[in-house]
């Protein structure tokens, strides 16, 4: 899953949140580096990426692609899986979108001190835009996968993976359906135990 869905799950406590985004960021064992808050919501993001990638309706959504794009198919499916959220966001959320990404980025860039150098550059840039509230537009996927064929290491093929994204969309969206409510579930189960 990619922010939006990080953030919605974390919830509104400000420490999941905060943590929710810095688990892209920070690396490795955590060992009192943040508080005791940001670094649970670091752990439930790290939850979170370790159920999808082992759900079984997520490794069907990886065999959609084709062979050339499938050592990328999570983060394709990530990727889509945000865009198709915000698309059936009132399925799921009361908040408006828009309303939803401004309050959150907000919220999150009111703990700037708590960020990494990184992770703020990013939050400013998506505040700046109010991103989130576009995520469910197809400019969305396709600028994404563009920016991520530019920031990976290793020469690839996601600058050409958004046509066949695109085709994609219908079947993901049924993947979605099924896989996020049971994700949701996982998620409220995880803040409950931890």
């Amino acid at each position: 899953m990619n922010y939006l869905a990080h953030f919605a799950l974390a919830g509104p406590e400000t420490g999941l949140l905060v943590g929710g985004f810095l688990g892209d960021y920070i690396k490795g064992r955590l060992e009192n580096r943040f508080s005791p808050e940001i670094e649970r919501g670091i752990r439930l993001h790290r939850a979170i990426d370790q159920y999808t990638d082992s759900h079984p309706v997520v490794k069907n959504s990886y065999k959609r692609f084709d062979p050339r794009f499938r050592r990328y198919a999570g983060i394709i499916t990530d990727i889509a899986f945000d865009h198709l959220l915000a698309q059936n966001w009132p399925r799921y959320y009361n908040e408006p979108l828009e309303s939803y990404s401004a309050s959150t980025l907000e919220k999150l860039l009111a703990h700037k001190d708590m960020l990494t150098d990184a992770a703020f550059q990013s939050a400013s840039r998506m505040q700046e835009h109010n991103s989130l509230a576009h995520y469910g537009q197809l400019e969305f996927l396709e600028r994404s996968l563009t920016y991520l064929s530019g920031r990976l290491k290793h020469t690839n093929p996601l600058i050409e993976a958004y046509p066949h994204c695109e085709e994609q969309l219908p079947s993901l969206q049924e993947d979605l359906s099924v896989f996020y409510p049971e994700l949701m579930a996982f998620s409220d189960e995880w803040k409950q135990l931890h």
